[in-house]
């Protein structure tokens, strides 16, 4: 029987999941859409506080030392793959990417989430605009200013999230002239980013403007032009932190469409599983950001890994009596 075990996804839970399973005597081979595995840590320029044995390494560095591990182990993995479609016969699941066909008894998705990008604010009106410009960024991992003389600037950064908190808090810590915080309604975030920012705000470093309901972007005169209810905000760049969204469509357009059957899902639109990471269909299993709506980081999205690698081994021996398959 086929020990194969595809994982569909390259960032941190992938990478994890295909160490564990090397070492359960499997063989792992990651498909990753981009050109390195790594996935959202490849975006990331903030230092990561969380993760224990890599104080103050940024996603960049992270992503990094997991990539050389991976290889180091001499685990098969493909980057730039795109995946065409998703078949099952006998079993056996095959899937076949642009260049190549593979054959699996067991696929584990991480394909985690995307950013969510200027399709958010279609509805305000001058937001077309915004992507013609670089002095606006949604990408956390390719915020003009880090590029740039900041010393007279003024910004603005939308989102009331930890990734919005975290920006600004970075920013405070520039010559930047004026930080713009617009937090649409309540925070969303830890507690001590909240803190942090309402210290800066009383030193005069950040200006809240919450509940912020923006009726209008507009490019004018080399500036961006915020208008919102009650107020208009004139800044050099802009940094959207709108959030973030699993990457669960297209593979379950995938499975639908090869008639492996259809992911079941949360009410937030991620992949539901049981405790152990088993999904809705049969030997297919889902790890890290795209099924953990609550606590999404490099530490879970690691600890899935070794969690899925155990179903997969216990559900392997399953199949198996005395040696024999069945």
């Amino acid at each position: 029987m086929s020990k194969n075990v595809l994982i569909i996804g390259g960032g941190p839970a992938g990478m994890s999941t295909a160490l564990w399973l090397k070492y359960l005597d499997f063989n792992p081979i990651i498909l990753e859409k981009n050109n390195c595995l790594g996935g959202l840590q490849n975006l990331s320029h903030f230092k990561n506080v969380y993760y224990l044995g890599m104080a103050n390494k940024t996603g960049f560095q992270i992503a990094n030392n997991f990539q050389k591990q991976i290889m180091q182990e001499n685990i098969s993995y493909i980057v730039n793959c795109q995946i065409e479609s998703i078949r099952q016969s006998d079993n056996e699941f095959m899937v076949k990417t642009q260049d190549l066909e593979f054959n699996a008894r067991f696929i584990t998705l991480a394909t985690g989430q995307n950013i969510k990008q200027q399709e958010t604010i279609k509805s305000i009106k001058g937001s077309q605009f915004l992507i013609k410009t670089n002095k606006v960024c949604f990408d956390p991992g390719q915020t003009p200013l880090l590029e740039t003389k900041l010393s007279g600037k003024k910004v603005a950064v939308i989102g009331g999230g930890d990734n919005g908190l975290v920006t600004s808090i970075y920013l405070a810590n520039t010559n930047i002239e004026e930080i713009h915080l617009l937090v649409r309604s309540e925070f969303c975030c830890f507690r001590v980013n909240q803190d942090h920012v309402a210290k800066l705000i009383d030193r005069g470093r950040i200006i809240l403007h919450q509940p912020s309901n923006i009726q209008q972007f507009e490019i004018k005169n080399n500036k961006i032009n915020i208008y919102l209810e009650d107020s208009d905000i004139s800044v050099d760049f802009l940094c959207f932190r709108l959030g973030f969204q699993p990457n669960v469509k297209q593979i379950n357009q995938l499975l639908q469409k090869g008639k492996v059957g259809q992911l079941e899902l949360t009410k937030k639109g991620h992949i539901k599983t049981d405790q152990i990471l088993h999904t809705s269909i049969k030997n297919i299993y889902a790890v890290g950001d795209l099924v953990n709506d609550r606590d999404p980081c490099v530490a879970t999205a690691v600890a899935s890994g070794a969690v899925v690698s155990r179903t997969i081994d216990e559900d392997y021996k399953k199949t198996l009596v005395y040696g024999k398959k069945i």
